[in-house]
C-alpha cells in the first residue's frame, strides 16, 4: 500500500484556498513518489482561517484539512505575494505532500484579475517546484466534468459534492476552500482512474 498526499491550491492575491488530501493506493505507479509521509502537526499555517479536520467515508480517500488564507486587501500586491510563498512552504513543510494540483489560468475574467490570479499561480508554481513537488494543472471545466460529470456545473456544487465523496460537510469561511478541495480530489481521480488521465491528455 503506498500512501499519496496531494496539496490543492485555489490562488488568489487576496483569499488563497488549499486543501491536503490523502490517498492510499495499492502498490506504486511509475513516475510518481512513494511513502514517507511523517505526522502531521500544527505549526504556523495552523494558524490560517477557517480550518477543517474530517474523517472521510472513503477507506482510500481522505481530507486532512482544509482551509482559507486572507492575505489582506490593503497590502502592496509584493507584500501579498511575499506571504503567500511563506505560508505555501509551510503548508508543504506540515503536510509533506508529494504533488500539487492547481487550477490552468482562466481567460474568462477581466484583464486585471486574470493578471492578479497569474502572480498568484507564478509564486505556486516556483515554490512548488523548489520544493520538488510533481505539479498537476486542470482547466475548470476538467475539474467540474470529474468531479460532477458536468463541464458546466457550478463551481458551488462542485466543491459540495468533492467534499461529500470525500465524506466532509460544508467548509464555514470563503468558498477557497471547497475550490481547493475540488482540484486536489480532481487530481486523485486521475490516479485512480487510467481512463481520465487519456482523456486529460486529449
Amino acid at each position: 500500500m503506498t500512501t499519496l498526499r496531494i496539496l490543492g491550491i485555489d490562488p488568489g492575491t487576496i483569499v488563497v484556498g488549499w486543501a491536503c488530501i490523502e490517498l492510499d493506493e495499492r502498490g506504486p505507479r511509475n513516475g510518481h513518489a512513494g511513502n514517507g509521509v511523517r505526522e502531521v502537526r500544527a505549526p504556523l499555517a495552523a494558524r490560517a482561517a477557517n480550518l477543517v479536520r474530517k474523517t472521510a467515508r472513503s477507506d482510500t480517500l481522505r481530507l486532512l484539512e482544509a482551509g482559507a488564507l486572507r492575505l489582506g486587501r490593503g497590502l502592496p500586491i509584493e507584500a501579498r505575494l511575499a506571504r503567500l510563498c511563506v505560508e505555501l512552504e509551510a503548508w508543504i513543510e506540515r503536510f509533506a505532500p508529494q504533488e500539487l494540483a492547481i487550477e490552468e489560468a482562466f481567460h474568462g475574467k477581466s484583464p486585471q484579475a486574470a493578471l492578479r490570479i497569474g502572480e498568484a499561480r507564478g509564486v505556486v508554481l516556483a515554490t512548488a517546484h523548489r520544493a520538488g513537488l510533481a505539479v498537476h494543472q486542470f482547466a475548470p471545466a476538467t475539474i467540474k466534468r470529474r468531479v460532477t460529470g458536468s463541464g458546466r456545473a457550478e463551481k458551488d456544487v462542485v466543491a459540495r459534492m468533492a467534499l461529500t465523496e470525500l465524506g466532509a460537510g460544508p467548509l464555514a469561511g470563503p468558498a477557497d476552500a471547497g475550490d481547493a478541495v475540488a482540484v486536489a480530489f480532481c487530481r486523485a481521480q486521475e490516479r485512480q482512474s487510467p481512463l481520465a488521465a487519456l482523456t486529460a491528455s486529449r
